[in-house]
């Protein structure tokens, strides 16, 4: 067994808000040995992980799930008509994943009418790699320049508006990995190499 289930059945723990005797509760394996298992002294057993990966809700492959690498020319941006931006995803959607980040392209001259609010569950960080964004959060606008980072609830109405006759390129980091995956599926024509 891998060194990291350990460090992924605590981080799972903590982030669910579980005590080592919650987990023993519903797992019926002692506070002792999972103790030892998330400090990575023991090595679960497949009927010990079993027990382990429902009770945290999640299934087996979570624990074995190896890291993912997207290369810079594997990502096949999407644009967004309606919103007139450009997005990249940087991460691959699981469900089980808990962050997800993209750059996103505001293209010049988006202009208040051609972007529609949007909200969803969880917290958002927006850090701006080039141009003038104005980034609109429950109807108040904030100016935000190069080396700009903005962190808000994501349940705020935002958008992103470029009134600048120049690209807007922006880091987005959310707890929503598959929003951008609804969106994609939804709204977005997949640009093509022509």
């Amino acid at each position: 067994m891998s060194t990291i289930i350990g460090r992924k059945i605590k981080q799972l723990r903590l982030i669910q808000k579980k005590k080592l005797k919650d987990l023993s509760n519903s797992t019926g394996l002692s506070i002792s040995y999972l103790s030892k298992l998330e400090r990575e002294n023991y090595t679960a057993s497949p009927d010990a992980l079993e027990k382990i990966a429902a009770a945290l809700d999640v299934s087996m492959d979570y624990f074995y799930e190896e890291p993912s690498i997207i290369r810079s020319y594997e990502r096949r941006p999407s644009f967004l008509s309606e919103e007139m931006v450009v997005v990249e995803q940087l991460t691959e959607s699981h469900y089980n994943r808990v962050l997800g980040a993209s750059i996103i392209s505001v293209l010049p001259d988006n202009t208040e009418n051609s972007c529609a609010p949007h909200s969803h569950p969880g917290e958002e960080i927006v850090y701006v790699l080039e141009g003038v964004l104005t980034a609109k959060l429950n109807e108040i606008e904030y100016t935000l320049y190069p080396g700009d980072c903005l962190h808000f609830p994501a349940e705020h109405s935002h958008k992103w508006l470029n009134r600048t006759n120049q690209m807007v390129r922006i880091l987005n980091i959310n707890n929503t990995p598959d929003i951008w995956q609804s969106y994609n599926q939804n709204e977005a024509i997949i640009l093509e190499d022509e």
